[in-house]
């Protein structure tokens, strides 16, 4: 049995949330974004994304390799068991350290309504580091926390990468994230 879904209502509602909702089709075109969305983009150098992510564009494209499989099964579960799927994650700044935690609510047949809601915000205590001018290659930026993998295979905290990454960065997911965030991965 098909249910009809107004987007108006389910947006409206949304509209003057401080979290940042949109709905994507079954197959993760972005349909429709709330007002919170453009304030987070715009309030985090995100101009280039909003851009980018209008109606029509497949979120799983913005996804890094290392993470996409993983999201889309969990995407797809939701669908399948009609019950939300919840994560939390990492979304922090060259200044501020931040997890987040997406619901991703499946609406009746056709449509996937994602919250992101903001848990834990604060400025970071990370020490920096400085990328070291022998890393030579492809610099490898975690996919999660943003550190950036130096050139003995440790993880760094490099505030100027996330404030400005390099065109031709890497994704990988570092120790401590893979085991904490996702574990369902290893092995």
């Amino acid at each position: 049995m098909s249910v009809a879904v107004d987007l108006d209502v389910i947006m409206s509602e949304l509209a003057t949330s401080s979290d940042t909702a949109y709905v994507t089709t079954r197959d993760l075109r972005i349909v429709r974004t709330n007002d919170g969305w453009t304030r987070f983009a715009l309030a985090n150098g995100g101009e280039a994304t909003l851009q980018r992510c209008q109606p029509g564009y497949r979120i799983d494209d913005a996804l890094p390799a290392s993470l996409r499989d993983f999201y889309i099964a969990a995407f797809e579960r939701a669908f399948a068991a009609r019950r939300p799927f919840e994560h939390d994650y990492e979304c922090s700044s060259a200044d501020v350290l931040r997890r987040m935690r997406m619901i991703v609510y499946p609406i009746a047949d056709s449509f996937l309504l994602f919250v992101h809601s903001v848990r834990f915000e604060e400025e970071h205590v990370r020490i920096p580091a400085e990328m070291p001018s022998s890393h030579a290659g492809l610099p490898t930026m975690c996919a999660h926390c943003r550190r950036v993998r130096g050139p003995n295979g440790s993880w760094l905290w490099v505030p100027a990468f996330v404030a400005s990454p390099p065109p031709n960065v890497s994704h990988g997911l570092c120790e401590p994230c893979a085991e904490f965030y996702y574990p369902a991965m290893e092995g």
